[in-house]
């Protein structure tokens, strides 16, 4: 059993190599060596949606694709967040704000949904009563989190059809999104429908101490960055608006200020 683990983490540090995701073997390293109540560090991939990239999705006459009204928005809160108390009300309270949920339904029942975000979108990492970051986006642009697919239809191009339809449903707004980078599965899903990278947020936690580095494209080969401190429960408010600026050089700033607004997204 143990020299099946040992080979079991050689693969793995091996496939990571072999995609080029130095940041999780680094991860992976750190999480085996050092507790995470001293030492935590994780990767967020930001997309930003590019229609020339977009496939056409496949239509099913299984699953139809709704805009979710408030009675059926309700109802996927409960079901889905029932178990956390915590995470619920949460949800609950920024959905009656009127976040927009599209679902996928086969024979009455919910069997995926995404929902869209206007405004701004909060990152969270470990938990959203910890360190968040405010995502602002264009008033126009739409920000597609919080991704859901019931386990037993996973694999069957569920996420690519309710994206497919929302995409439609707003020809001429932008689209973001965020992604774990450990989560594979997700980040191929989201660059079969078309997004590609536009920002990257680094979290990293040192005892007490948590602080996130976070780049955004501002044009082909340019980046802008900022080194933010968080406060566990205030969020921090950044822009990811996407640019096609062709600035010579790349804008830096640092930022230790907290933004406490919950405004309606």
């Amino acid at each position: 059993m143990i020299v099946l683990k040992f080979v079991r983490k050689i693969r793995t540090c091996l496939y990571l190599i072999s995609r080029f995701r130095f940041f999780l073997l680094f991860q992976g390293c750190a999480a085996a060596f050092i507790p995470a109540r001293f030492f935590n560090l994780r990767k967020s991939v930001f997309y930003s949606l590019d229609r020339s990239l977009q496939l056409l999705y496949k239509k099913s006459d299984d699953v139809d694709v709704v805009r979710g009204d408030a009675a059926m928005v309700s109802s996927i809160v409960r079901d889905l967040y029932a178990g956390d108390a915590g995470v619920l009300r949460f949800y609950e309270q920024f959905y009656r704000d009127g976040i927009e949920a599209w679902a996928a339904l086969s024979g009455g029942r919910v069997v995926g949904v995404i929902w869209l975000y206007s405004g701004y979108y909060l990152a969270n990492w470990e938990g959203y009563d910890a360190w968040l970051l405010q995502i602002e986006i264009e008033p126009t642009a739409k920000f597609v989190a919080n991704v859901f697919v019931d386990p037993a239809w996973r694999g069957r191009g569920i996420f690519p059809l309710i994206a497919g339809n929302c995409f439609a449903a707003y020809p001429n707004d932008k689209f973001y999104s965020c992604v774990d980078e450990s989560n594979f599965s997700s980040v191929k899903s989201h660059e079969r429908v078309g997004f590609k990278c536009c920002g990257a947020a680094y979290y990293v936690r040192f005892v007490k101490l948590t602080y996130c580095l976070f780049l955004a494209r501002k044009g082909k080969w340019f980046w802008q960055w900022r080194w933010l401190k968080l406060t566990r429960g205030k969020p921090v408010s950044i822009s990811l608006s996407h640019s096609t600026s062709t600035s010579t050089s790349t804008s830096t700033s640092t930022s230790t200020s907290t933004s406490t607004s919950t405004s309606k997204k």
